[in-house]
């Protein structure tokens, strides 16, 4: 009895029988599953959130991308990369008064940590993200016809690629901004009449030696494709390489926004079937994700995909987070958000 109670006494042996206990007791750890979804950020009106962008940490959100939005109504809203807190709101301050309306679509950062934002109306803003608010006109668009100005990307020099989905056409504005100029236009870049999007998202691949496009509705079928192109000055017709077509198998895929991992995979938005497609760097697909997004402390719960538009990675969870534009469904502020899908992977450098 001696010998049992001495040994209650004697720390040395509590530590040892804690320590075997957590070895042998499980210990609940939440692991997430490939394609795991939740939302992230709601989107205040006036909604229809497009282009996103992460810097620092800090991601920002730009709309709203629809048509007939009152003069004034773009914004850029700022919030916080780790809670998903809203922190800014910056309101595009510059408008085309003859437009009658304004609106804003993709936004990507420069080389000099400016904030770049595709007013359809105007053209190119610059943006400091500054108390003050200061903006600027980086590159002015007077179109000849048709035209809807829609996302942009930089390359290393920092001169900026801006797709014109009603155009057909690439335009490259050199670096430090003034009048853009025709890089590339060809008829396999325009949209349908029936869905009259063409060429929509736009990235450089980790090599920064080709740009990928998306075509959201091609003329005559209403497929979506995934087309690469060489960086160069003025790349021939003959150089415009398919490298995935998305078919109507399944509905009308309309890939928007795109996005290049760091492990070589594409991720494409497709607006029109509200998923994340995931492309091998050979452009197989390898995975097709669907939501919806777990929203427990929000309305609805869970929140469907509503015609996801672009993305962004959150560099820290290997995550991506994704604008839900909700445009191509009946009207419910409630759906204008952000949702992070986790990938695993992390963004490919960019310029």
């Amino acid at each position: 009895m001696e010998k049992q109670s001495n040994m209650k006494r004697n720390p040395s042996f509590y530590f040892a029988v804690a320590l075997l206990t957590l070895t042998l007791t499980p210990i609940a750890i939440y692991a997430q599953n490939l394609g795991d979804s939740k939302v992230f950020s709601p989107v205040a009106a006036p909604g229809f959130p497009e282009g996103i962008a992460v810097n620092g940490n800090t991601f920002y959100v730009s709309g709203p991308a629809a048509f007939g939005q009152p003069l004034g109504s773009a914004y850029v809203k700022a919030y916080d990369l780790k809670t998903g807190a809203f922190e800014a709101n910056y309101p595009i301050t510059i408008t085309n008064p003859f437009a009658g309306m304004s609106g804003a679509s993709c936004a990507a950062f420069g080389p000099d940590g400016d904030l770049y934002v595709v007013e359809p109306f105007v053209g190119i803003i610059r943006m400091s993200l500054d108390a003050a608010n200061n903006q600027s006109v980086y590159s002015s668009f007077v179109p000849a016809g048709p035209s809807l100005l829609n996302d942009l990307a930089f390359d290393d020099d920092g001169n900026l690629y801006v797709t014109d989905s009603f155009a057909a056409t690439i335009y490259r504005v050199p670096a430090g901004g003034g009048a853009p100029t025709v890089w590339f236009t060809d008829p396999r870049l325009a949209g349908d009449p029936d869905v009259p999007f063409g060429v929509n998202g736009i990235r450089f691949d980790k090599t920064h030696q080709n740009i990928y496009v998306a075509v959201t509705a091609e003329n005559g079928t209403l497929n979506g494709v995934i087309y690469k192109l060489p960086l160069v000055a003025n790349p021939p017709a003959s150089s415009l390489v398919e490298f995935h077509r998305y078919t109507l198998a399944t509905g009308l895929p309309a890939p928007d926004g795109i996005a290049f991992g760091k492990s070589g995979k594409l991720y494409v938005a497709l607006a029109g079937t509200s998923q994340i497609s995931v492309l091998r760097p050979d452009g197989t697909e390898e995975v097709r994700y669907s939501g919806p997004a777990a929203n427990p402390t929000g309305t609805p719960n869970p929140m469907p995909w509503a015609n996801p538009a672009n993305i962004a990675f959150d560099k820290k969870t290997g995550s991506i987070l994704v604008t839900n534009h909700a445009s191509l469904v009946p009207f419910d502020p409630n759906l204008f958000c952000v949702f992070s899908v986790f990938v695993d992977d992390k963004a490919s450098p960019l310029p």
